[in-house]
């Protein structure tokens, strides 16, 4: 049985998107690319700016390294390997980060495409997928791979289309190589892929003894070497230049128990989407239990649950950005138009519970809310996101004046790295690992971070601005953050309201594979060189403030 063919009987029409819904939505997707080329820096997270610096760096033959001091393998590869390509045309800072938007406009119209040509061939309303994919592309993946990953995921998906309406070593070729591929694009993708690909073997066997069964079941398991090709080459290639085998979460499991709480990993964006898939899905299986839903649909939400599962059970609560969900999100713009599709259909059925008028009325009210929904979004995600302040415009421009005329030059960073790092000239050491290879981590855990600062130099250290209150007082002081520093605090004078106020006077670092103390960096209020309120402090450090335990001078 095809693929597309309904279970059920039944059938449904194709549902036409009206002429001025598309120039909506065209006008919608053109103000939101206007907006991000014309100013990339609102609409990036400061984790972007690992890829470019990498990506940079790697262009200018000073190879995989984000600080020049030590290598790092922390990232997906395909994305930094465009971003790479991107800098070997555009070397400067400035044209990069616009080039760097550019394409990801294009990979963004390139999911809008995709997903309206499978919609299409599953005679779904592409409108309903576009409201949740417009804003969620454009205004919450801020800047990093998962548009990449997007393009791959929407891609796969319309190339397993036409595998299950010809099985052909084309169709087989297309699908295995944009399934591998997502998975390169952002690893955790390698739940849904393999999901996918578990059930497409399922399908097979289901045609085996039918026409071109045996066929599909050849061409399936034919490609079984691309992936051990594809994915051996990116294993080998840390074996080879890092000396390890890890994947790109690894430095963001934890073993503290408070970041396993049921959903405290989870964003409100993750949530909402495993709801409309989990409904929609509900919908699709009393009213259109076909192939697709039970080869593809299904499947994909096994593993977008596998993957909740294992961010929820072994990831830190990091992965609360939104970035992390595109395939969550991808389920559900995809099932929420199909199950729409069965709930708009007019098609006389003994069994339906709407006249064709009163679906027609559900299906009007529901352009109206999503015309509505996406103009709201887009002013708030788009337009307001865009005219926001960032550090890249108010606070970098002065702490790079401070920094190069006094310096520090070499700093170790607690936060913000990304745009410190890209934005100046300062060699930045992240001190949560991400950009940095396993051997760092283990060195920190094995010989402290006294011997790392003197080894290297580093003459800077980069925490929260200081003084803070109560809040601050919560989030940093006595409490483990990110993962890699608890801080020392003591008080201080009261701030203008009158309220107590909190001075950082030291930290302890920590590794976090293994989660061991590294030592501690005393950080006197004299030694401070630059602050800025919601941003950042940067203190001037030595060996000699450097030591073993919080107690040392």
């Amino acid at each position: 049985m095809p693929a597309s063919q309904p279970a059920s009987t039944e059938v449904v029409r194709s549902e036409t998107v009206p002429a001025w819904l598309r120039i909506f939505f065209a006008i919608l997707t053109a103000a939101y690319a206007l907006l991000l080329i014309r100013d990339p820096s609102p609409f990036f997270a400061d984790d972007s700016f690992f890829y470019l610096q990498v990506g940079r760096n790697f262009a200018l033959g000073h190879g995989s390294t984000f600080n020049r001091l030590m290598p790092t393998n922390g990232y997906h590869p395909v994305w930094m390997l465009l971003c790479a390509a991107v800098y070997r045309i555009f070397p400067g800072r400035i044209a990069g980060l616009h080039a760097v938007a550019v394409l990801i406009v294009l990979l963004n119209l390139t999911v809008l495409l995709a997903i309206t040509r499978l919609l299409r061939n599953l005679h779904a309303p592409a409108w309903v997928a576009w409201t949740i994919l417009i804003p969620f592309l454009f205004g919450l993946q801020l800047g990093t791979e998962s548009s990449l990953s997007a393009a791959m995921l929407s891609g796969a998906l319309l190339a397993l289309y036409e595998f299950f309406q010809q099985a052909t070593w084309r169709t087989g070729l297309a699908f295995n190589v944009l399934a591998a591929f997502a998975v390169l694009s952002r690893l955790d993708s390698i739940f849904v892929i393999a999901s996918l690909w578990i059930a497409v073997l399922l399908w097979c066997f289901q045609r085996k003894n039918g026409a071109g069964g045996s066929m599909a079941m050849r061409v399936h398991l034919g490609f079984i070497p691309l992936y051990a090709a594809l994915w051996g080459a990116y294993l080998a290639s840390n074996l080879w230049w890092f000396h390890i085998i890890m994947p790109i979460s690894g430095l963001l499991k934890s073993h503290n128990g408070n970041d396993h709480l049921l959903g405290r990993n989870l964003p409100h964006t993750a949530i909402l989407s495993l709801v409309i898939s989990a409904v929609s899905l509900l919908v699709l299986w009393r009213r259109q239990r076909d192939g697709w839903l039970r080869f593809a649909e299904l499947p994909f939400f096994v593993g977008v649950l596998i993957h909740a599962g294992y961010i929820t059970l072994r990831m830190t609560s990091e992965t609360r950005w939104t970035w992390y969900y595109v395939s969550w999100a991808i389920l559900a713009a995809m099932t929420s138009a199909r199950a729409a599709m069965c709930l708009f259909s007019s098609t006389p059925n003994a069994r339906a519970k709407f006249l064709p008028a009163d679906r027609n009325r559900l299906r009007l009210a529901s352009i109206s809310f999503a015309v509505l929904l996406s103009a709201l979004l887009w002013y708030r995600m788009g337009w307001r996101h865009s005219r926001e302040q960032v550090a890249e415009n108010t606070a970098i421009p002065a702490l790079r004046t401070v920094l190069e005329a006094n310096g520090p030059h070499r700093i170790l960073a607690y936060d913000q790295p990304g745009g410190m790092a890209y934005f100046t000239r300062l060699q930045v050491v992240p001190l949560d690992g991400l950009m940095a290879d396993r051997n760092f981590q283990t060195e920190l855990a094995q010989r402290g971070i006294g011997d790392f600062i003197r080894r290297d130099h580093m003459d800077g250290f980069a925490g929260p601005d200081v003084p803070f209150g109560q809040e601050g007082w919560r989030t940093y002081c006595g409490h483990l953050f990110l993962e890699s520093t608890k801080y020392r605090c003591e008080p201080w004078k009261p701030g203008p309201d009158g309220e107590p106020q909190w001075m950082i006077t030291g930290v302890e670092v920590y590794s976090r594979l293994p989660l061991a103390p590294a030592g501690y960096i005393a950080l006197p209020p004299d030694h401070i060189v630059w602050t800025r309120q919601h941003y950042l402090t940067v203190w001037r450090i030595s060996g000699a403030d450097a030591g073993s335990t919080a107690r040392a001078d």
